[in-house]
């Protein structure tokens, strides 16, 4: 079968989107796709903002927030930034500075580390800012931490000073160096 025949094939099964992609057409496919917004991220925002205020209400919050901070480290890790500046946090806060608008102010002799981040809605897809908890910025919480520690090769301490989804322009962390 030549790459033709292939085509058509593939076409009349109705995987044309993803021939696209395997061929270098994303803006082609991109272009069918963005029509029809998806409702089920709305959906699945809807669902993590209820599962937030469930976890955040009683006695297993504290257990929640670990979760979520453990969460937020495997999403650091994912981004893998902080990986490529360890041991060079002036590189790391100059690039997510640039790249993302974070502003950071380092206290060297208190070993203090405050991260401004950019004013906006919250920068996580999952986030429904009109219904999710500020509990979820535990996540955040664990983002800086992961990050931090990545970066300075060392414990650090995170402790999210304002929050976006708590009516703040800025969500602000405060990361101290172990």
């Amino acid at each position: 079968m030549d790459r033709k025949e292939f085509l058509k094939t593939a076409c009349g099964l109705g995987v044309c989107g993803c021939a696209l992609g395997v061929f270098d057409a994303p803006e082609a496919l991109a272009a069918t796709t963005a029509q029809v917004p998806d409702q089920r991220l709305a959906f699945a925002r809807h669902q993590v903002a209820t599962m937030v205020g469930f976890m955040a209400a009683g006695p297993a919050a504290p257990a929640c927030a670990e979760i979520l901070q453990n969460t937020g480290r495997e999403c650091a890790k994912l981004g893998g930034l902080s990986t490529r500046f360890r041991g060079d946090p002036e590189g790391y806060c100059a690039t997510a500075r640039k790249d993302w608008g974070t502003e950071f102010s380092w206290d060297k002799q208190r070993g203090v580390v405050t991260v401004a981040v950019a004013e906006g809605e919250c920068s996580c897809p999952l986030v429904d800012s009109q219904r999710t908890s500020p509990f979820f910025c535990n996540c955040s919480v664990g983002y800086q931490k992961q990050s931090f520690e990545t970066v300075f090769g060392r414990p650090v301490q995170a402790v999210l000073k304002s929050s976006k989804l708590d009516g703040s322009e800025r969500c602000v962390f405060e990361v101290t160096l172990s």
